[in-house]
């Protein structure tokens, strides 16, 4: 699959077409494409559909202005009449792996996954004299089967891809995290995991995704220093997609808060460089106000927790957010007495989590405070839940949370990588001019 091209590279191509224009038929379908290409080339998509439109009326079967056409909708966002055209093409050639590959890109976008996969597949076994396309079509195919839970399926076409293309980072990545997460539990998941993740970084130490689940993997096993690796990941973010500096110094604040003991200033210099960038970083209010919560702090914490849980920003499925509800309430019965506000948080937490032990507690903070102050059932005590909230007053940690695998990448000329926190979505190939 191609990559991202710099402009240079893209005016070079503009330049070798300009060459081929001297040489093609005034009024040819092989010219129109041509000029076609040039203006996709710059993203003038209207221009680009005219020219191939114009290629089209010279010759109608000619299948690289159908291609083009398909990929130039594609690129200007209008799905529908992308996979017109590809369908298009096919009547012409039904056996071109850009095609396929390029509709099961399509089909991805729609979450039509099983479709996704199967014209990942054949894109894969049509590309096998080309053994690295190969492998980025199967590592299609494992991220299309990844959305069906099909997590066996999955790993065996990642194995597949570095197979065929044993520098492929998008498959041993996309493998070593299938290892380190859905499929963690069979023998030696870990080992797997690490030796994967640990061929992805010597591939592309400038990817940041893969030293942050490589930490994963040595703080699990033990082996290994994950500083090192959140150093590692923290110099390849120059350069990375934006917001990935933040991505990094989050899961480097996670770890130092899982230490034993923690390493509470650490993590707290890596929420505030957070925090200052991104005054909203999901979570990172919470898990600062908790800090200053441990500390006796107060009015800090009041700033923080409230920030995190502010309406429209209370995410009532992290448990971040159900500790800032519960350590609020405990704040406003017995710190900063404000009777409605410890009983709205406690509600709120009470509403997430019934059977904690932990209702029993505010329900005696709330009577002290009102004598109606809060309608919440006994309930037998349970143990909490097992997967505690960072910065929770339980003082529990959360598990190790992996950087999800590449998602596919359409086939284009300038094709681009999928976002690094989440399996690649499928690649499409642009076709240079053709005769």
């Amino acid at each position: 699959m191609a990559a991202v091209r710099p402009a240079c590279m893209l005016l070079l191509a503009a330049l070798a077409w300009s060459v081929d224009l001297a040489v093609l038929e005034e009024g040819s379908a092989a010219q129109a494409t041509t000029l076609g290409n040039m203006e996709l080339g710059q993203g003038r998509f209207e221009s680009a559909i005219a020219h191939y439109q114009r290629a089209l009326k010279a010759d109608p079967t000619y299948f690289w202005a159908r291609y083009n056409l398909g990929l130039a909708y594609q690129q200007a966002g209008q799905w529908d009449q992308a996979k017109s055209w590809y369908e298009e093409a096919l009547k012409v050639q039904d056996d071109h792996p850009d095609v396929l590959c390029n509709l099961g890109y399509i089909a991805y976008r729609e979450e039509r996954f099983a479709d996704a996969a199967s014209r990942f597949q054949e894109a894969a076994r049509l590309s096998a004299a080309v053994p690295t396309d190969a492998a980025q079509h199967w590592c299609n195919v494992g991220a299309a089967r990844e959305k069906l839970n099909q997590w066996g399926a999955a790993a065996r076409a990642y194995q597949e891809a570095v197979s065929l293309n044993p520098r492929s980072f998008t498959g041993h990545f996309n493998l070593g995290t299938l290892h380190l997460t859905r499929l963690n539990d069979g023998p030696q998941a870990i080992e797997r995991a690490q030796a994967h993740l640990q061929t992805a970084v010597e591939i592309s130490p400038d990817r940041p995704e893969g030293w942050l689940n490589l930490a994963q993997c040595h703080e699990v096993t033990g082996r290994g220093d994950p500083l090192e690796d959140y150093e590692a990941a923290l110099k390849a973010t120059t350069g990375a997609q934006a917001g990935m500096l933040n991505q990094v110094l989050w899961q480097r604040a996670l770890y130092h808060h899982r230490r034993v003991p923690p390493s509470a200033s650490a993590m707290r210099e890596d929420l505030k460089r957070i925090l200052a960038d991104q005054p909203d970083f999901p979570a990172a209010n919470g898990l600062l106000g908790a800090y200053f919560y441990a500390l006796g702090e107060y009015d800090r914490a009041i700033e923080l927790l409230e920030r995190e849980v502010a309406e429209g920003k209370d995410d009532k499925l992290n448990p971040i957010d159900l500790e800032s509800h519960y350590l609020l309430a405990v704040i406003y019965a017995d710190h900063k007495a404000d009777p409605a506000k410890a009983i709205a948080h406690a509600t709120s937490y009470y509403q997430a989590r019934p059977d904690s032990p932990k209702i029993h507690e505010l329900r005696r903070r709330a009577l002290r405070l009102s004598a109606s102050a809060m309608d919440l059932p006994q309930t037998p005590d349970k143990a909490e839940p097992t997967a505690k909230s960072p910065g929770g007053a339980g003082g529990g940690h959360d598990a190790p949370t992996a950087v999800h695998g590449h998602e596919p990448a359409p086939s284009t000329h300038a094709a681009a990588h999928a976002a690094p926190a989440a399996h690649p979505a499928p690649a499409a190939h642009a076709a240079p001019a053709h005769h």
